[in-house]
């Protein structure tokens, strides 16, 4: 399977599960401000759901103590666009 065909059905994926089908920063906040303030509330708790889902699942990530910084941000959209990816890998 190609990289542009594994890249789409991912982003197929992320909209199936009702995240923002971006992979990078900027794509992320270029699709987050066309969404109504309601619509950004849901997506970003959907998000959360995801990686809180992941946390449990694999016991090699450790959850940041209080709020968390840019990077753990970042690295959390991460891995959850890997996981989804590794998912689209086994099919």
């Amino acid at each position: 399977m190609s990289a542009i065909s594994r890249k789409i059905q991912a982003k197929v994926k992320m909209i199936e599960m009702g995240i923002v089908p971006a992979f990078t920063g900027h794509e992320l906040t270029k699709m987050m401000n066309t969404l109504s303030s309601e619509e950004k509330r849901i997506t970003k708790r959907k998000f959360r759901k995801i990686w809180r889902k992941l946390l449990k699942r694999d016991d090699r990530i450790i959850p940041e103590e209080g709020y968390p910084s840019k990077s753990h941000l970042r690295n959390r959209s991460c891995m959850v666009i890997s996981s989804i990816m590794e998912e689209i890998e086994k099919v």
